[in-house]
């Protein structure tokens, strides 16, 4: 990759590239990722996000082409920015609750994310969904619809270890009117906009935890 190019006169420009499997996760980490790592006004770079579905969940044996072509989209997008790659977010369902399996492959995906890119990464994956996040912050819910509540057993129950999924769950919670996933992204900016959201505990659920730490060593 060439010399990044600076503005005359002014800080170097970044980037952070958002990648994911769906735009309603992508849209989600938008709005989030700016409360987990504010940046002054002279420093805040311009956040992106690649449009095409990136999935790695999944791709054990297709993992390193997909990572080669996640990156070339990213340097894509920060050239196009006239702007140095500074981070790149990546969100990715787990699809399971939090176990010894999830560990083992937040590593692997972690460390290959790492050796891919010569600049920060942070891995969104999510045990199970996005929607195990959402509910770290209940009190976002009303404020997209008066009528959704969460019942006080889901403030303190470990949100990454949901029988049946945080989907469903949340489904059956909020009937009036139904949740949809296209609801996510309006939750999590409610979230951030009322400045409810913050780190948490492992305990309240490892994969947010994780993700913000992810988020906290950058500098």
């Amino acid at each position: 990759m060439g010399r990044d190019k600076q503005v005359k006169g002014g800080p170097e420009k970044s980037v952070i590239v958002i990648a994911g499997e769906g735009q309603h996760d992508r849209d989600v980490l938008r709005h989030l990722l700016p409360a987990l790592r504010p940046w002054s006004a002279s420093r805040s770079p311009k956040i992106v996000e690649i449009k095409k579905s990136m999935r790695l969940n999944k791709a054990v044996y297709q993992l390193a082409p997909r990572l080669d072509e996640l990156r070339r989209l990213a340097q894509a997008q920060a050239k196009l920015a006239q702007a140095k790659l500074a981070g790149v977010v990546v969100h990715v369902d787990f699809d399971a609750v939090v176990d010894e399996s999830y560990v083992t492959r937040r590593k692997q995906l972690s460390d290959d994310l790492d050796q891919a890119f010569g600049c920060h990464t942070a891995l969104a994956l999510a045990a199970d969904e996005m929607e195990a996040w959402l509910m770290l912050f209940p009190d976002a819910f009303p404020k997209v619809k008066q009528t959704w509540r969460l019942p006080e057993q889901d403030r303190k129950r470990n949100l990454g270890v949901i029988p049946g999924g945080s989907k469903e769950l949340l489904k059956a919670r909020l009937s009036q009117p139904q949740y949809r996933e296209s609801d996510a992204p309006a939750i999590m900016k409610a979230a951030v906009t009322h400045g409810l959201v913050a780190a948490c505990q492992s305990d309240r659920n490892r994969s947010y935890a994780d993700f913000a730490a992810d988020l906290e060593a950058w500098h």
